[in-house]
């Protein structure tokens, strides 16, 4: 390979996002569902309907769903599988962004935008999570720079890119797949005064003819088969009313972007903030550079829209990430101001105290800390550098790298949710005739891992009624217990990492042969 650094975000991005995925258990609460949905598909054998704990789970489309069984047909059903090709994306987006702006800017320009965006913190946990969130945030950036490349181009085919991208991300989370790079195009365009023009240049017919082959199969197949039940569920609640209406368990609070910002954008949420400064200040000088306006837009846009939205989520943010990046690198290559290094120096050097210190309360084990020592050395150099965001990103992709290939690792012992749905499996398997249940509590994780069919969630008059019985397993929080009013023997106890409860499996109280 000539280009060198392609090469090297690659190999960055495969070692961050796609090997160490087989070295740490699904998290909750969202990646377990997708990665049980998916081998509840593969028992099945019906890949048209997406089930959760064997109950209909029309949330999102079908798309990531077919990502996470084709892993699991190549790699068993296990987390490695389950994440590879949903990971895959976060690299090819990565390589994506940088082939993108090398095409309109110079090859360093793209080469830092491509290696800021993969060192985004939220970037980095969702390109590992068997989620639909980055394969979504590719296709919208597929589409909307086959758009940008259509238009100044004025090339048929980039067009028909844009359609194709804009279906396959309608096919993995829904109508806000064509909305909003249509919405990040129309605002555009609007901004170039060029509206009616380039909308008499789009081939709309082909365009939505390639959209509907694309969307309309899967999208037929499920409302033959499901009807209203899938149309309400899935058009009416998880789309409209999310988007227009609180939804209990969900966020709605119109500061909690701000809230999150610190931690979904670092390391470079502290310097970003200056840049929208500078930008502001500057924005007749610098928004002659058109791919930087198409950027500002495209990120505003996407913000914009979910801040709108009634029902927030961190990492729904995604799709403004690659514009997220190409704007950061604007200004870091061309505005050499230190105090926001100096500030985000000092909130990294907290971050090296702060993590050994939890580790040691905690009890868990210090070398999970290894990750703080590429900080460490990031923060010396930051400080004595003439270009600080470089050792800022090498520094913070060291130790993200370190995080996923050492730290989470070695706190998979401590995490009590895989070990009970593992434990709950082995007795299954042994005894067959083991019913099992979730009392007044649920996670998606223990389901995942137990994986040897439906825990039912129960509430307390019923776990009496239960408990009654021989062959009866109860998993719950320890603190439920008091409210229990007949015998039960607890089997064991596993305490939650990084909280004050601890997850317990009960029986009935009657001894039951071999457990």
């Amino acid at each position: 390979m000539k280009d060198k650094k392609l090469l090297i975000l690659a190999f960055l991005s495969v070692a961050l996002f796609v090997l160490p995925n087989g070295f740490y258990s699904a998290f909750d609460k969202d990646e377990p569902k997708y990665l049980e949905a998916a081998h509840e598909m593969v028992k099945s054998e019906d890949y048209i309907t997406p089930y959760y704990n064997y109950e209909y789970r029309f949330d999102k489309p079908i798309l990531v769903y077919w990502l996470i069984v084709a892993g699991y047909k190549l790699f068993g059903v296990n987390e490695f599988g389950g994440r590879l090709f949903v990971s895959l994306f976060g690299v090819a987006l990565v390589l994506m962004l940088y082939l993108w702006i090398k095409k309109w800017k110079d090859e360093e320009f793209a080469f830092w935008s491509s290696l800021i965006l993969l060192s985004l913190l939220d970037f980095i946990v969702m390109s590992s999570a068997a989620m639909p969130d980055i394969v979504l945030t590719f296709f919208i950036s597929a589409s909307l720079m086959a758009f940008y490349n259509a238009y100044h181009e004025k090339k048929k085919r980039c067009y028909l890119a844009a359609f194709a991208a804009a279906g396959f991300a309608t096919l993995t989370k829904g109508p806000v797949g064509l909305g909003l790079p249509g919405l990040v195009a129309v605002v555009y365009l609007v901004l170039r005064r060029d509206l009616i023009k380039t909308f008499k240049e789009i081939p709309w017919f082909s365009g939505f003819t390639l959209f509907t082959v694309i969307v309309a199969p899967w999208y037929a197949a499920i409302l033959k088969k499901h009807g209203y039940l899938f149309f309400r569920d899935f058009i009416i609640f998880h789309n409209i009313e999310r988007f227009t209406s609180k939804i209990p368990g969900h966020p709605t609070e119109w500061w909690y972007y701000l809230a999150n910002y610190p931690w979904m954008f670092l390391p470079f949420s502290v310097v970003f903030l200056f840049a929208i400064y500078r930008f502001w200040k500057d924005r007749k000088k610098i928004f002659v550079d058109d791919l930087l306006m198409f950027s500002a837009v495209w990120f505003i846009v996407v913000c914009g829209f979910f801040q709108i939205a009634h029902t927030k989520l961190a990492h729904y943010l995604l799709p403004s990430f690659p514009a997220f990046a190409v704007l950061t690198t604007y200004y870091v290559r061309n505005y050499k101001e230190k105090l926001p290094y100096y500030l985000t120096a000092f909130l990294l050097f907290i971050l090296i105290l702060a993590v050994p210190a939890a580790l040691i309360l905690k009890g868990l084990p210090l070398v999970a800390a290894v990750m703080v020592l590429p900080i460490a050395f990031s923060v010396f150099f930051i400080l004595k550098s003439n270009e600080p965001y470089k050792p800022l990103v090498f520094g913070f992709l060291s130790a993200m790298i370190l995080f996923k290939w050492i730290t989470l690792p070695a706190l998979e012992p401590y995490r009590a949710k895989p070990f009970i749905g593992k434990e709950l499996r082995e007795m299954k398997l042994q005894h067959p005739k083991i019913s099992v249940y979730s009392l007044a509590y649920t996670s998606p994780e223990i389901v995942y891992y137990y994986g040897e069919g439906k825990i039912p969630q129960i509430d307390f008059k019923k776990a009496s009624e239960v408990l009654k019985k021989r062959d009866v397993l109860i998993v719950t929080r320890e603190n439920r217990l008091k409210n229990l009013k007949v015998p039960y023997r607890v089997l064991d106890t596993k305490q939650e990492l990084l909280t004050k409860h601890k997850l317990v499996i009960i029986t009935s109280g009657e001894k039951n042969e071999g457990y």
